[in-house]
């Protein structure tokens, strides 16, 4: 017979996942059949105003449902589904919703590579709904006029849809005709659909201009595509700041870039953790305007997702996701990016095809692609936001995480897609794939998804010991 059982537990804590399993063990449950992950909390509000709110949206709709998953599949049945409540948002770009956008977006990512890893022992499943008529949308800061609430759909006819969308054995499934119509066109014409949203920015940009040369600031940028970035941009003319928390390859970098006439100083701090991020943020909004914000760091985690340290999954999260948003949010609040600047946000070629074997990496570069699309939205036409999608790269990161390096040599090198990134913001495009292979990887991963889901578990995730 089926059981159940409330358990009380506040997502916002890492020890949540603690106290639902210690509840199931007291009620001698063996086995779970169906995981949903329902719990989320949202935002709405100028992209200017969220710095203080990005690390909650981050750690219940997301790091949450990370950290029961892994957890719960160990104590799945054979057979059994998990599935993710996301929203269509996901695939929008929404200025007044762009971390909650981008936090369903990087929920995406995840269940779809997780999918692959699991395909064989359970269904994972992702179910978009639309608006719905419940008390989440008041505590976000919106009035039943701004929302026409009448227009949205009742809680129990979308709990209903979500029975029905179970019962199909498709990988996604969204409820409701009109939210297919816009799902579709969102994905089918996103150019359009990012114009059509855009509008007047919410005056992130500086009055000020810097005293002397352009300021550039590159996170990850003593080694890699932010060393390459960091020559490139400053032969350009511009001042160079580095983050990073390597101290001897800074010291390097600082050393071999000033000989070449380079002006650069770094700024020493380990973006996973939340004191550093605060910090670089209050300098650098302190600092002269900023024109180039490049947000390069990143770290994955790589291996079957069940079997991975969930610690170091969970620093994947803080380093590639909310870093660079919390850093981007208090700058714009405190209004020091320069006007007709750039910010950069470096995501993957995985957007587009999914990542069996790192997961949760996938998750963050979705999230953050996502989060980018909302802000060029937001502050077109002040601020250019460009998102570049990089395939495997010649570096030391790509071969530390890499299955099979025997085909390095036939990866872009650092310096060729510094060129690309630096010609991109140049012409203040808004999004780049570089190179013609991953072009067409990319558009392989559009249209035909199953079929490079496929070809990544055989390249990448087949690999893995």
């Amino acid at each position: 017979m089926p059981s159940h059982a409330y358990i009380q537990a506040d997502l916002l804590h890492d020890s949540a996942g603690d106290r639902i399993f210690s509840s199931l063990k007291a009620t001698n449950t063996d086995a779970v059949d169906v995981l949903i992950h329902n719990a989320a909390i949202g935002h709405y509000g100028r992209v200017d105003e969220t710095s203080t709110i990005i690390r909650e949206l981050v750690t219940v709709n997301l790091l949450a449902p990370i950290r029961l998953t892994h957890g719960f599949i160990p104590r799945m049945r054979a057979g059994g589904a998990i599935i993710f409540i996301s929203s269509i948002v996901a695939w929008m770009p929404c200025p007044n919703y762009a971390v909650y956008a981008a936090t369903k977006c990087a929920l995406d990512g995840f269940a779809r590579s997780l999918r692959v890893e699991l395909e064989e022992k359970l269904h994972v499943r992702t179910i978009h709904p639309g608006a719905t008529r419940t008390g989440m949308h008041a505590k976000m800061g919106l009035t039943t006029e701004d929302m026409n609430w009448e227009k949205f759909r009742p809680a129990s006819e979308v709990a209903e849809g979500i029975i029905r969308g179970l019962s199909r054995n498709r990988p996604e499934v969204t409820i409701g005709l009109s939210n297919r119509l816009v799902a579709a066109a969102a994905r089918s014409a996103p150019r359009a659909f990012d114009i059509a949203v855009r509008g007047a920015s919410p005056r992130a940009a500086s009055d000020r201009k810097p005293p002397g040369a352009p300021q550039c600031v590159i996170t990850g940028a003593a080694d890699g595509i932010g060393r390459a970035l960091a020559s490139r941009f400053g032969h350009a003319g511009y001042e160079v700041v580095g983050v990073d928390v390597d101290r001897e390859r800074m010291a390097e970098t600082a050393e071999t870039l000033r000989k070449q006439g380079i002006t650069i100083r770094f700024l020493e701090a380990d973006l996973s953790c939340d004191a550093d991020v605060d910090r670089i943020a209050d300098v650098l909004a302190e600092g002269p305007p900023i024109r180039a914000l490049i947000h390069n760091a990143g770290i994955s985690c790589v291996g079957r997702f069940a079997t991975s340290d969930l610690a170091r999954q969970e620093t994947v999260v803080k380093v590639n996701l909310v870093a660079p948003l919390v850093i981007t949010a208090e700058l714009m609040r405190r209004r020091n990016l320069e006007a007709n600047g750039s910010i950069v946000f470096l995501s993957s070629l995985s957007h587009f095809s999914s990542y069996p074997g790192a997961s949760v990496y996938a998750a963050t570069k979705d999230g953050l692609a996502s989060y980018a699309r909302s802000l060029r939205a937001a502050l077109w036409p002040d601020i250019n936001v460009l998102t570049v999608f990089p395939g495997p790269t010649r570096t030391a990161h790509a071969r530390r995480y890499s299955p099979d390096n025997n085909r390095e040599a036939a990866r872009m090198t650092p310096q060729d897609l510094a060129d690309k990134i630096f010609s991109s913001y140049a012409q203040r495009r808004p999004t780049l794939i570089p190179g013609t292979g991953n072009k067409l990887s990319a558009g392989v991963g559009r249209c035909f998804p199953r079929f490079m889901e496929t070809c990544m578990k055989k390249i990448i995730l087949d690999k893995l010991h």
